[in-house]
Order: structure tokens, then sequence, then C-alpha cells
């Protein structure tokens, strides 16, 4: 979006084809994460699970976690930031990550630390465990002479999952279903007069409610006609 504002999409799909059941409109310093998370705390917990997929603004320990509590299923197509080692995805943490519980191995840390700013575990484990430790080249721990430390968190181990998820088959199907909504500001720009967005946030909100509500005229029209199916794929069952 411009002149000052942004907006969020939430696109239900199935097997017969999509429409967008919400939307927000926010001053364009409200980040994706925010809108996730201001969706998240205002639903009631599924009884179902739901399957959420996003991009990579959307990732990080505390939606994953706002998420879970509801019974949904974040999926992000892409990450954003460094890329995680693998071995990081089999490191077992406490619940809200102040804890290493094992690592890769299955080895327990003599010792540990959290530091609340970073969100990470200092830890350390008996020297024996780490030296020739197979996963030793993806943690790279300082080896002393009765004890080998290094830094974890629960956000990198999550990361880690998440890269691992991604080679899946299941993720490149729920992928496929991503690209659709991709497509829709530009479809709302070109077809629907979004530069015409008058001023002022409750006023433009009005707008950009109008614009979704006739894409999604449109998108029923296309579905009684018989338009509106998507390619077969094996999540929409």
């Amino acid at each position: 979006m411009y002149r000052g504002y942004t907006a969020n999409l939430e696109e239900t799909v199935g097997k017969n084809g999509s429409v967008i059941t919400d939307y927000q409109f926010d001053k364009n310093t409200h980040t994706d994460s925010h809108f996730l998370q201001d969706t998240l705390s205002a639903m009631e917990k599924s009884e179902e699970e739901i399957i959420l997929i996003t991009d990579g603004g959307y990732d990080g320990q505390d939606n994953i976690a706002l998420a879970k509590e509801k019974n949904v299923k974040l999926v992000t197509t892409a990450l954003i930031g460094k890329e995680a080692p693998d071995a990081l995805a089999d490191f077992e943490f406490n619940e809200d990550g102040t804890r290493l519980l094992k690592c890769a191995a299955g080895h327990e840390p003599i010792s540990q630390s959290f530091t609340k700013s970073t969100r990470q575990c200092r830890v350390s484990f008996d020297r024996n465990h780490c030296a020739g430790c197979p996963y030793q080249d993806q943690r790279r721990p300082k080896i002393y002479k009765k004890v080998a430390t290094f830094i974890a968190s629960k956000n990198a181990s999550n990361r880690a999952k998440s890269q691992r998820y991604m080679q899946s088959e299941e993720f490149s199907n729920l992928a496929r279903l991503r690209n659709g909504v991709e497509t829709i500001p530009a479809n709302i720009r070109k077809n629907y007069h979004l530069d015409k967005l008058p001023r002022g946030k409750q006023r433009g909100k009005f707008f950009f409610g109008s614009k979704i509500a006739a894409l999604n005229f449109r998108k029923l029209f296309g579905f009684r006609k018989g338009l509106g199916n998507y390619a077969p794929n094996p999540v929409l069952v």
C-alpha cells in the first residue's frame, strides 16, 4: 500500500476456490508480525487445527507460540535472515525457550543461563560430549579442559525445524496455495482503482474494504460459472 497506510489480507482456500475472509488496514508502521498477533489474539481457540500459510515476515517464536495456543499451524513459505544449522531442529527447549533440555545428540547441559534481551541460552556441556560430536561442526562449541560451551535459542531451533519442513512434499503443496494470495494486491491495484484511495485512515479502510467486497463478488460470480476451482492439490480434501 501507499500514502502512509498498509493492508493485510486473510484468504480462506478450499477445493472449490477462495474468498477473502478478513482484512486489516493501518498505518504503515504496523508490521506483518503485528497484524498476525492482532488476528490471533482476537481468535477463539479452534477445535480443529487451522493451517495458516504466510510469508517470512510473519515468522518468529512469539507468533509460533501464540498460533499454537489457538490450535493454528503457522507455515511460513520464506524465512528472513541467516540460515540456522540443521542440527538445531533436534534441540529440545522448554515451552518458553528459557532452558535447553537436550542437544541433538540427546545430552543434557551441565549448566546454563538465559539472556532475556537476546532470548538466548548460554549452555555448558561435559567436554567429552562435544569433542568429536557429529554435530560439532554445526555448533562450533568452545571446548575447554572440562566443559564445552555455546549459545543456542529456541527461535533458532524453530527456524531449523521450518527449514527442514520446507523440504517436504506437504510444504510444497501448501506453498502452491500461498502463491494465489500473492496476486491479490496487484489485482486490486489494476482492476479496482486503488490509486484513488481517499485520505484518512477510516475513509481509506472503508474504501479498501469495498474493493475487497467487489473482488469477493467476482470470485463468487466465477464460481457460479464453474471457473472457481483450484488445480488438484492433496491438501485440499
